[in-house]
């Protein structure tokens, strides 16, 4: 177990991350304006351009990722590493087991989001293909952890948090790449139009965002309550509760480089001058920060995953 336990870990990390950009970053062109999608001067193709290739790299790398995780599983079954090379083990794993239904389902899934990656499509018709795949790919994800178990309502209701706060958070922290880059490009921009622009895009996300957080705080909570019957002191002493507690303070931080940039840095951007358009290197620092404490968040999400939740 020892020996499977970090690769696992990393495999799902890299896998929630890629999955993430994959929802998250597609997801943020279909709710920004035509205007910004368009190759006109109020347009942003650099940054769309640049989304694109992080797609096209994300794709395939949730497939190889994928693929590991679900090799890291049956190894951990099968307590033998020659298991993912074995007809019959391969066959008990995908035919006898509760995972093989929806490990075909997302095999087929990582595949048609690599095709889709790569298809030479114009407009928003890659970026709207995607988004229903890596919400698909979020969800199916319940299956390989703690949200499975159980029976029933239970179960149910397990699966459904899980699919509410994935969904959420990608949404998030998944559509952050993409505003990095819609921020960078706004260097090629005049002052006022660079301010307009920024305002017009951030607002946009920030509205997004609130929605997502408040959602993500919500089936956070249920999710927790739901694993520990209502016992949140349970949460106090145990790994599981230490790594929660741990994922929960990067999130803090996030929420408070958010508070900043919604209501510090972009009512400043919105009075400055031409001259004070520095607020704009402001705001990409802080959501480059921003990006990294997401991949600190998902990593702890891979840990929280594999770790026995309190009895």
């Amino acid at each position: 177990m020892l020996m499977i336990y970090l690769p696992l870990v990393i495999a799902r990390w890299i896998h929630f991350a890629s999955v993430f950009v994959l929802f998250g970053s597609s997801f943020f062109w279909l709710y920004m304006g035509r205007e910004r999608f368009s190759a006109g001067p109020s347009g942003l193709p650099g940054a769309r351009r640049s989304t694109t290739i992080l797609l096209r790299v994300a794709a395939p790398v949730a497939a190889i990722s994928g693929v590991a995780w679900l090799a890291c599983i049956l190894i951990n079954m099968a307590r033998d590493f020659h298991s993912v090379a074995d007809p019959e083990d391969l066959r008990l794993f995908f035919f006898e087991t509760p995972f093989g239904t929806v490990s075909f389902l997302r095999l087929a899934l990582l595949a048609i989001g690599v095709v889709l990656a790569f298809l030479p499509w114009h407009g928003r018709w890659r970026f709207a293909a995607l988004v229903p795949v890596g919400a698909m790919l979020l969800i199916t994800q319940a299956w390989f952890g703690h949200s499975a178990e159980g029976a029933g309502l239970y179960r149910a209701s397990m699966i459904t948090v899980y699919g509410i706060h994935a969904l959420a958070t990608s949404a998030w922290v998944g559509g952050l790449p993409a505003l990095l880059f819609a921020l960078v490009e706004q260097r090629r921009f005049s002052p006022y139009e660079a301010r307009d622009c920024t305002l017009d895009v951030c607002s946009r996300f920030s509205l997004m965002a609130m929605i997502a957080v408040t959602l993500v705080v919500a089936s956070g909570v249920a999710n927790a309550g739901l694993r520990v019957a209502g016992s949140f002191g349970k949460l106090f002493d145990s790994a599981y509760g230490d790594v929660l507690l741990k994922k929960l303070a990067v999130v803090a931080a996030m929420l408070a480089v958010a508070y900043f940039n919604r209501f510090i840095a972009t009512p400043r951007l919105r009075a400055a001058s031409s001259k004070g358009m520095r607020q704009i290197t402001w705001l990409r620092y802080s959501v480059a920060f921003d990006v990294v404490l997401g991949a600190l968040v998902l990593g702890a999400s891979a840990v929280l995953g594999i770790t026995m939740p309190p009895q």
